[in-house]
């Protein structure tokens, strides 16, 4: 009887640790699947962000193709001095005023300041505001060139961004690069809402190389950045499969990032991916059980 009562006990024993074990699983699974929508949310507002300060570059690249004094989506006139910044067909409507800082485009560093006003809608269809000084170091197609970028209360699309932005030309022979890099980034969302944004990307030309016009022009994105929230939550990224941008569109066409969400007590892993080259503004988030398929500003 004896043997029997400890067999007894040593049963309900095992018993209740396999329950306590299935209870733990079930509330850490509970758990993840409730912080799944943080991680969707989070992960579009770093998506939106990346949209932010890539238009930076594009910016840049319009302004360096005429040896760092034309814009070329939206200036008409003289090359030098202070000029209006025309939009829409013809250059009618005036916009921001462009002020360059040299009366010789051979010599260098050249300082370029726009100053987009209370609103500025491009020819691209974003408004931006604000003023964005850039510094070149040189022509920005030749290698070793550096670029810097400052903002003055400089909004795209009502985001507005902080921090320090530079672009490095890294071009090796025929093919040009470029490596960007935020350092102590901040976005402030429409809604107030804010976020830290830190990253370095590799910008390589895949297509347009050698024209006369940033339009044709398409390049394959690499790179990692680290985002958080005012309320704790961070997400670090690395892209997976290079992310394709054509300068005549706002968003990127295709490519993934793989990332990892934090709330500071659990993580989750997930995916981006831009889809397979069209020219839109959606992306597929996948986080763990949940997919989602966003639309970015």
């Amino acid at each position: 009887m004896k043997l029997t009562r400890k067999i007894l006990i040593a049963s309900t024993g095992t018993l209740l640790s396999a329950a306590l074990v299935f209870t733990a699983c079930k509330k850490d699974s509970s758990s993840t699947s409730s912080q799944e929508p943080d991680a969707v949310s989070l992960t579009t507002s770093s998506a939106t962000a990346d949209d932010q300060y890539n238009d930076v570059l594009n910016v840049a690249l319009q302004v360096g193709s005429g040896g760092s004094t034309t814009l070329s989506s939206y200036v008409a006139g003289p090359s030098t001095g202070n000029h209006t910044v025309p939009t829409g067909p013809g250059g009618a409507t005036p916009c921001a005023v462009l002020s360059v800082a040299i009366t010789d485009t051979t010599k260098y560093p050249v300082t370029v300041s726009i100053d987009f006003g209370t609103g500025c809608t491009g020819t691209d269809g974003v408004v931006r505001k604000g003023k964005v000084t850039y510094v070149f170091s040189g022509k920005i197609y030749v290698s070793g060139t550096t670029v810097t970028a400052s903002f003055d209360n400089y909004s795209v699309n009502g985001y507005q961004l902080a921090g320090t932005y530079s672009i490095t030309n890294n071009s090796i022979g025929n093919g040009i690069s470029f490596v960007t890099k935020v350092t102590d980034g901040k976005i402030t969302f429409p809604d107030a809402s804010y976020y830290a944004y830190a990253g370095t990307r590799t910008v390589s030309q895949t297509g347009g190389v050698g024209t006369l016009t940033v339009l044709d022009d398409s390049y394959s994105i690499t790179g990692s950045h680290s985002f958080s929230s005012s309320a704790g939550k961070s997400l670090t990224d690395s892209i997976t499969t290079p992310l394709l941008w054509q300068t005549t569109c706002r968003h990127i066409g295709s490519g993934v990032i793989g990332f990892t969400y934090s709330d500071g007590a659990l993580s989750l892993k997930g995916t981006l991916d831009y889809g397979t080259g069209t020219c839109d503004n959606t992306a597929t988030i996948k986080v763990g059980a949940t997919t989602k398929v966003i639309q970015l500003p």
